[in-house]
């Protein structure tokens, strides 16, 4: 009889990092000039954080359990964490909403291809069909990423088994991504979106995430010993990109910015999970980032809709009160509806989520 898998160790520093995410993200978009601000790079850090735990769990219960085992923990440990909340929110949006006849036209481009959202396809929607009118669920486009991973990486982790056929299969993929951006470009398709949505953009952080997690098994010390090499090539890199992009008409972040930065922060997750910096982990096992980390899931999928709809009657009702400067106002506002998230997020964590989070102890 198999042994049962233990519980993969928990690292308090990275739900941390999960809070310093999800706040990026809510400056990114909440906050006026959150692009300037870099909170764009909060799905990258989630990107890189699923990659590194993901591939954790699943090394660890690949060596110990069956093939049978392996599947039905991850898949149902999975869709209880991510299916109810997400097949709520698309229930009341693509469903409840259009039979109310409330927020048509904000719905109206969800509900026509509803089957991409159901499906998890919505991030392969975008890059050529962007919505012209429906704004409220454009920040689903990450999820379904990261569900097209939980998909194949499993199958992939049990075909190869051993680490270093994994870490060659994970830069080989690595380098066809970098092609098929290539390629991608040249061709000049109209319409695409090159820079943000499609899986072959932002699915590098991913990838250094488990990689990163194969290197915690295999070798663990290389990392820590090569950090200043690592820091040194990605600066060689972002250089030769830059100099060999003289018409500048590449697009940095599609070719090389969203890996660089996601190296950088899959340097931060092995010195927070395996490093000696204790004051840096100290720093993020604080209680806020903690709390924030722990309801991130939540806050993710509520943030940006209640800021959607709430922003622009708030707008008009502090602009005929209180006459205050535009930026001052929309900053106001980002407060007021980024605790409204956070609010509705702790209700659907402790009211909704946890009721599926405690089956998943029945398959540990």
């Amino acid at each position: 009889m198999q042994a049962s898998v233990q519980p993969t160790k928990f690292f308090p520093a990275l739900e941390g990092l999960r809070g310093i995410a999800i706040i990026a993200v809510i400056i990114y978009h909440n906050f006026p000039y959150g692009d300037s601000l870099f909170g764009w790079l909060g799905v990258d850090l989630f990107f890189v954080l699923s990659g590194f735990l993901i591939t954790s769990i699943l090394f660890r219960s690949v060596n110990i359990d069956k093939p049978s085992a392996y599947f039905k923990k991850f898949y149902i440990r999975r869709a209880l964490r991510i299916f109810p909340l997400y097949y709520l929110f698309l229930f009341a949006f693509l469903f409840l909403l259009p039979a109310l006849g409330i927020f048509n036209n904000e719905v109206s481009e969800y509900q026509e291809d509803k089957f991409w959202f159901i499906f998890y396809g919505q991030n392969w929607l975008f890059t050529n069909n962007f919505p012209e009118t429906s704004h409220c669920l454009n920040h689903f486009w990450s999820l379904a990423v990261e569900e097209q991973y939980y998909i194949f990486w499993p199958i992939i982790i049990i075909l190869l088994k051993k680490p270093r056929y994994l870490l060659i299969f994970l830069i080989g993929f690595l380098l066809f991504l970098f092609c098929f951006r290539s390629y991608i470009w040249n061709a000049h398709y109209e319409g695409f979106n090159y820079t943000n949505f499609y899986t072959f953009t932002r699915f590098d952080g991913i990838c250094i995430g488990s990689i990163i997690a194969i290197l915690s098994i295999q070798k663990k010390e290389f990392i820590l010993r090569h950090t200043a090499s690592i820091v040194t090539g990605l600066a060689a890199l972002n250089f030769i990109f830059y100099f060999a992009n003289t018409s500048g008409n590449l697009p940095y972040l599609a070719f090389i910015g969203y890996t660089t930065f996601a190296a950088m922060f899959g340097i931060l997750v092995y010195e927070l999970a395996y490093g000696n910096a204790n004051w840096l982990k100290k720093i993020f096992s604080g209680n806020m980032l903690r709390f924030l980390g722990r309801i991130s899931y939540g806050l993710y999928m509520f943030h940006w809709p209640v800021h959607y709809f709430l922003r622009k009657p708030l707008f008009i009702f502090f602009n005929d009160s209180l006459h205050l400067p535009k930026v001052y106002n929309q900053i106001l506002i980002a407060f007021i509806t980024t605790a409204i998230s956070i609010v509705f997020s702790l209700i659907s964590y402790y009211f909704f989520e946890m009721k599926f989070l405690r089956l998943k102890e029945k398959f540990q």
